[in-house]
């Protein structure tokens, strides 16, 4: 799928250019989670790692955990609450027109639903909050991520806010494809860098 890797290469490329990164700890036909996905401010169970605790860690999906934000442009850091909330099996009906080539047609979105929480003092601008969101089956490779034009998926809503104040909630969907027979297997959150390791949550098989 030549062009979609070429538009997901554009994306991480202007997302450098604004110079913001997140360095972090770290739906109708059926549900790859017994889990429904919550609203804003419903984080469920936790755990107790505070930021910059270290170690790789794998939670079950629904439980909430602390990762350490860095914007690497102004090092401006933060703390946030995260939780991989839902991962939902779609069908391509879902997707708008015209968002799948025709090399595409024998893959099947999933949705992956996360909910993030400001626990820090400071408001981040420009957050990015899901981008460091990925999707692996059951051998360790990511999927690809579906790029979306701006009316996005109805059964996916993903804008992340301009502003992310102290105390604020979010909830943010992000669209995976997968080839038929592959199955999702683990949702991780991940730094993109070297120098803290990322939290991961089990899907359901």
């Amino acid at each position: 799928m030549p062009n979609r890797s070429a538009r997901t290469r554009a994306t991480a490329l202007t997302c450098c250019a604004a110079g913001l990164a997140l360095l972090a700890l770290a739906c109708e036909d059926d549900t790859a989670s017994g889990r429904p996905g919550r609203g804003p401010g419903t984080a469920g169970s936790t755990d107790d790692g505070a930021p910059g605790g270290g170690g790789h860690r794998t939670l079950a999906l629904g439980k909430a955990t602390t990762v350490t934000y860095k914007r690497g442009s102004d090092n401006v850091r933060g703390a946030l609450r995260v939780t991989a909330e839902s991962v939902v099996k779609g069908i391509p009906a879902d997707l708008p027109r015209g968002s799948l080539q025709a090399s595409d047609r024998g893959l099947r979105p999933y949705y992956v639903t996360m909910t993030f929480r400001n626990i820090g003092e400071d408001s981040i601008h420009y957050p990015f909050l899901n981008t460091p969101t990925s999707l692996e089956d059951g051998g360790g490779a990511s999927q690809e991520v579906l790029i979306t034009a701006d009316d996005g998926v109805k059964r996916c809503p993903g804008k992340d806010p301009d502003d992310f104040a102290a105390g604020d909630t979010a909830t943010l969907c992000k669209v995976f494809l997968l080839s038929k027979g592959v199955t999702p297997a683990t949702v991780t959150y991940a730094t993109g860098g070297d120098t803290e390791e990322p939290v991961s949550w089990k899907v359901p098989g």
